[in-house]
């Protein structure tokens, strides 16, 4: 074992607080995953180029949108589907890591 391993296991961290530790998980995607951050950044672009794209996301206000603003929301939520697919598997791989943290601790590897 690494002289650096670090584990730090659900419960030991959150003591039951699943929810909060899941958005611990997925907040430090964009430190550790360059696609994701790119992504992110990409959608961030996206905003600032069409203003009224994210003011027509409100649910609460009509709003009229340009094709070419039709067409940058269409991308948006493109890239937001991408970046919500990577969160599971983040999740699913912090999984497996905390199990094999579970068995180091238990002693049974």
């Amino acid at each position: 074992m690494p002289e650096n391993f670090n584990f730090e296991p659900f419960v030991d961290v959150q003591s039951g607080a699943f929810e909060e530790y899941l958005s611990s998980v997925i907040a430090k995607l964009h430190e550790s995953n360059p696609e994701y951050r790119a992504i992110g950044e990409k959608i961030d672009s996206l905003y600032r180029q069409y203003p009224k794209v994210l003011a027509a996301l409100d649910t609460e206000k009509p709003s009229d949108l340009t094709a070419e603003e039709c067409k940058a929301l269409i991308e948006i939520l493109g890239l937001k589907n991408k970046l919500y697919a990577m969160e599971p598997k983040t999740v699913y791989f912090r999984g497996c890591y905390d199990s094999v943290g579970y068995l180091k601790k238990a002693g049974i590897l």
